[in-house]
């Protein structure tokens, strides 16, 4: 594989209201390493339909947060493999019992960790089945990397 993927954590996401080019910006940028082909991993639309199927918070003022940006992240990647109704079960779950940035730090670094290590037993940050979510999302984008190095 190439380089080492990086997910953002809380920390390192935009502290201050984005307005939607600038989500896609950064939601493109992260999701980069990990996007197969020429098109951009994220659009406009696919946000708005998000925000529809109520799997995260409207935009405030036409602007979005840091909590609307983890999401997103997470959703993207989410995609991948399950259906938005899987999603939005797993997104729940990731936030339950702790606050929003805890819960999407503890998917990063699960996601981390599988890519670099996909036979690796569930790590403790995570309960079993968002564990099984991030292990098959780690999986698809293996798998889109060792046929991108044999067909490039």
């Amino acid at each position: 594989m190439e380089k080492e993927f990086h997910l953002p954590r809380w920390e390192e996401l935009p502290d201050l209201a984005l307005y939607m080019d600038q989500v896609l910006l950064v939601l493109n940028t992260a999701l980069q390493p990990v996007t197969v082909g020429e098109a951009p991993a994220v659009t406009a639309a696919m946000l708005n339909n998000y925000v529809k199927l109520k799997l995260t918070a409207p935009a405030e003022k036409k602007k979005y947060g840091r909590s609307h940006v983890a999401r997103f992240l997470m959703i993207c990647l989410y995609k991948r493999v399950l259906s938005m109704q899987e999603i939005a079960a797993l997104v729940e779950l990731v936030e339950a019992g702790r606050t929003a940035a805890e819960g999407y730090n503890a998917f990063a670094g699960e996601l981390e960790r599988l890519l670099l290590a996909p036979e690796a037993p569930a790590g403790e940050d995570c309960p079993p089945a968002v564990s099984a979510g991030i292990r098959a999302v780690a999986a698809k984008i293996t798998l889109e990397r060792l046929l991108a190095e044999k067909n490039p």
